[in-house]
């Protein structure tokens, strides 16, 4: 089985190079060579086979066009058109040495030419396609991997709360949330919280000397923080190598070390590492108890990195939105800064949907129920005062229909459950897309009450 995994692991290895070589993703620094190399080919191969024509003008196909094509279909309409004027500097050197030949074929050219701009622009509309689909995907294996972690969480604070309520009243929930709170406070380091992160480890894992490393330019870890005397963390260490390669943590026991005497000083290596794969840097523990050192520990360890990884990326973005509204909760700050760099960078739409209520108890008990007519991605965010009642709900990946659809089930909703009465709720809808120059200003003018 495992043969068959790595086969399988290879194999798609060579299709995804294969794939890049002959349709990359973008232009590479061998791209202008590419294209003076191919078009001379072409033209080459045209006087090989009939040497008094080598253009093939007038004849039933211009068989050196496909050049050009080919070079614009792969990186667009530049490549092509310089492909393009190779072919021409070639007929005019050719014309200059062979006597008699003077016509320029300006109609073989010319059609030539606009069938080259025509494939380049093609392929630069369909590589900006596949670049908004990549980005679609990648934000939603790593929204789906930050969900996991934090179920797993939630799991794990749960037994713990049944096992210690007594003897450690703050559940994990409330301190992971305070240690959250913490990286968007210190968003001057790259290992914001640091020691805050090791006292946290070492409540819930039982760790009695680690440290933190970073990874410097030259390939060496340089100490954060740390709990205990752990020593310095070598490059050649097999538990980092090892961490490293699979993005996962390594122990002694981890398959794949030298046999013989421990290969290292240290117990467990433990990357830390982002849900897109950005490695942040490494914990590495030389001391824990025996019976700590077991597999639910190793993996409470694991995802309480992961999760403390993911708080850093989004931090400066998150500390950002908090400034303009404080009393945001950071789930959604954290979200709203996610999708405004897809739509400011890719293009890909995310709408903010706002309804605003009378503030009494009737429309309170109404809303609890409203707040879960909700897609799966939606993060949502209420917000009162003395008069109103304000539901955001950000809704990830989402367009003017998709908003429409949600609108619509409110108002299904409304009716079906509140009859005749649903007008009594004085329902305000507001729809902010993150397109516009500052969402952010809209959403305020909403929360505010000064919206139109």
């Amino acid at each position: 089985m495992i043969q068959k995994a790595a086969s399988g692991r290879s194999f798609d290895s060579l299709l995804a190079r294969l794939r890049i070589a002959f349709a990359p993703p973008r232009p590479n620094q061998w791209m202008w060579l590419e294209t003076v190399v191919i078009s001379l080919c072409a033209v080459a191969l045209g006087l090989i086979f009939q040497r008094d024509n080598p253009f093939q003008i007038g004849a039933e196909f211009p068989w050196p066009w496909l050049a050009p094509v080919l070079l614009a279909l792969r990186y667009g309409v530049m490549s092509g058109v310089a492909s393009s004027l190779v072919l021409i500097a070639v007929w005019l050197l050719l014309a200059h040495l062979v006597p008699g030949n003077s016509h320029f074929p300006e109609q073989y050219f010319l059609g030539g030419l606009i069938l080259v701009m025509l494939c380049g622009e093609f392929s630069a509309a369909w590589a900006t396609r596949l670049r908004r689909a990549e980005e679609t995907n990648h934000y939603l294996d790593e929204r789906l991997s930050r969900i996991t972690r934090r179920h797993l969480l939630l799991r794990l604070s749960h037994e713990r709360m049944e096992q210690e309520v007594l003897s450690k009243p703050a559940t994990l929930r409330d301190t992971l949330t305070g240690l959250r709170q913490l990286t968007v406070a210190q968003t001057g380091s790259s290992m914001p919280a640091a020691y805050s992160l090791l006292q946290l480890l070492t409540q819930y894992c039982q760790l009695e000397s680690a440290a933190i490393f970073t990874p410097a330019a030259d390939g060496a870890h340089l100490r954060s923080s740390e709990i205990g005397s752990p020593p310095d963390l070598k490059a050649d260490d097999p538990l980092l190598l090892h961490a490293l390669e699979h993005k996962s943590l390594a122990h002694l026991l981890t398959g794949g070390l030298p046999e013989g005497p421990p290969p290292s000083p240290f117990l467990v290596v433990a990357p830390i590492i982002t849900s897109d794969g950005y490695l942040l840097g490494v914990l590495a523990i030389n001391r824990m108890p025996f019976f700590a050192l077991n597999e639910e520990t190793l993996q409470t360890l694991s995802v309480m990195l992961g999760y403390y990884a993911d708080c850093v990326v989004e931090a400066e973005g998150t500390r950002r939105f908090l400034e303009r509204l404080p009393a945001a909760p950071h789930d959604f700050a954290g979200e709203f800064s996610r999708l405004l760099h897809l739509q400011q960078g890719y293009g890909i739409d995310s709408h903010i949907v706002v309804l605003v209520f009378h503030n009494d108890e009737r429309v309170r008990q109404a809303v609890v129920q409203l707040a879960r007519i909700r897609r799966g991605l939606d993060v949502i965010w209420q917000a009162k005062d003395e008069t109103r009642l304000v539901i955001a709900n950000l809704m990830p990946l989402s367009n003017e229909a998709a908003v429409e659809g949600y609108m619509l089930r409110i108002e299904a909703w409304l009716n079906k459950y509140m009859g005749s009465d649903h007008d009594e709720l004085s329902v305000t809808p507001f729809d902010i897309s993150l397109a516009e120059s500052d969402p952010v200003a809209s959403l305020i003018r909403v929360i505010k009450g000064t919206a139109a």
